[in-house]
């Protein structure tokens, strides 16, 4: 009998995750995003995902803010 291959889990994107996941307002978000940065805690993300990340939350943000 053949073994089961195990197919690799997708990764969740960051964005992903902080807009839906987390709860506050999107200037918390990036606050928190920007803190998690500082401490390394995406060191093995890909460059391009954080900066997709960083930037829907700095986009984000202002919106918040005149709502």
């Amino acid at each position: 009998m053949l073994a089961k291959r195990k197919e690799p889990k997708a990764k969740r994107k960051i964005l992903k995750t902080l807009l839906r996941d987390m709860q506050g307002t999107a200037a918390e978000r990036l606050a928190l995003f920007e803190r998690l940065k500082a401490a390394g805690a995406f060191e093995n993300e890909p460059a391009v995902g954080l900066a997709e990340a960083e930037k829907a939350l700095r986009g984000l943000a202002p919106m918040a803010k005149r709502s």
